[in-house]
C-alpha cells in the first residue's frame, strides 16, 4: 500500500479506543523499517512509524522518505510516516514537502506563548498540505528519570489546543523519555481531564517501561498514540551481541547478525501491539 496520512487510522483506533504503538525506525534504518513492516502484517495493524528529528537530519531528510515510502508501497497494510520532536520550523516544512504524512512540531520548551504562536504557524502550513500535527504541552520527563516531569495543565491544555489547531496533544501524565528506573504512575484523571477539555486524540511519549495494562487503560481515555523507541533499539543491539560473529577472520557472520536484529524488532513490536490491544485492527 501506499504512504496513508494519520487522519485516515486514527478513525479507527477511536472507534476501538485503542492507543496504537508507533514505533521508531531509526531514521530509516533498513532492519527497523523491515522489522516493525513485517510485525504489523503478521498482527494485521496500521503502521505508525516515526523518525526522531535529529535522526532524520543525520540519515538525510530525501533519503529517509523515498526509502520508507519504497517498501511502504510494498507491504499489504497502511504506513503512516510520522516526524517525532521537530523543533524547527525548517526541518518541519522540508519532511511535508518530502512527503512525511503527519508531523509533529514540538515547542515545549518555550513559554506558553511562544509555544502557541510557532506551533499554530506550522498547524497553518501542514493543514494547508492535508497533513494532521501533533503539538506538546508540560515538560514530560528527562530520560533515565523515573517521574515524568511538570504535568500539562488542563486549563492551559485547552487553550494550547484552541489556538493553534493541533489535531494530537502530547501531554506530560507522569511519563518520561528513555528508559524507566521504576515503572511510571501515569495520572489517569488527568488523562481524562485532558481528553475531555481539549477534544482531541492524546498521545503518550515514552512507551518503553510503561505497564501494558496500563497502556489499554489509557487508550479507554482518549489515548491514541504511544511512541516505542528505547526498547526497540535495546532489543536490536541485544541481538547483535548475541549473534556470533564468525569463526575465522574470512567468514564473518554480517547477514546472520542483521537477521538476528531485525527479527528481534519483528517479535518486539508484534508483542506491544497485541499487548496494548492493536491486534487485528485491519480485520473487518
Amino acid at each position: 500500500m501506499a504512504l496513508v496520512g494519520l487522519g485516515e487510522i486514527l478513525p479507527l483506533l477511536e472507534e476501538r479506543k485503542v492507543c496504537l504503538p508507533a514505533i521508531d525506525i531509526a531514521g530509516g534504518h533498513p532492519d527497523f523499517l523491515l522489522g516493525a513492516l513485517r510485525a504489523c502484517e503478521e498482527t494485521a495493524c496500521p503502521a505508525l512509524l516515526i523518525v526522531y528529528a535529529p535522526m532524520a537530519r543525520y540519515v538525510g531528510l530525501e533519503a529517509c522518505a523515498h526509502f520508507v515510502r519504497f517498501f511502504a508501497e510494498r507491504t499489504s497494510v497502511p504506513v503512516v510516516l510520522h516526524l517525532d520532536h521537530g523543533n524547527e520550523e525548517d526541518l518541519v516544512k522540508q519532511t511535508i514537502e518530502l512527503g512525511f504524512t503527519s508531523v509533529m512540531f514540538d515547542a515545549s520548551s518555550e513559554p506558553l506563548e511562544e509555544n502557541i504562536r510557532r506551533t499554530r504557524g506550522m498547524v497553518e502550513l501542514a493543514h494547508g498540505r492535508g497533513l494532521l500535527v501533533e503539538g506538546e504541552l508540560g515538560k514530560i520527563g528527562a530520560e533515565m528519570g523515573g517521574k515524568g516531569g511538570g504535568l500539562t495543565d488542563p486549563d492551559e491544555a485547552e487553550r494550547f489546543v484552541s489556538e493553534t489547531g493541533v489535531d494530537l496533544l502530547a501531554p506530560a501524565v507522569g511519563n518520561a523519555h528513555g528508559m524507566y528506573k521504576e515503572p511510571p504512575a501515569l495520572r489517569f484523571e488527568l488523562i481524562e481531564k485532558l481528553r475531555q477539555r481539549t477534544g482531541v486524540p492524546l498521545s503518550l511519549h515514552g512507551g518503553t517501561g510503561i505497564p501494558l495494562e496500563d497502556v489499554r487503560r489509557a487508550g479507554e481515555l482518549g489515548m491514541r498514540k504511544m511512541n516505542v523507541a528505547t526498547q526497540i533499539h535495546k532489543s536490536y543491539g541485544e541481538a547483535l551481541e548475541e549473534t556470533p560473529i564468525g569463526d575465522t577472520d574470512r567468514q564473518y557472520n554480517w547477514g546472520g547478525m542483521l537477521e538476528a536484529g531485525r527479527k528481534a524488532i519483528e517479535e518486539k513490536v508484534a508483542w506491544y501491539i497485541r499487548e496494548a490491544g492493536a491486534e487485528g485492527l485491519l480485520k473487518k
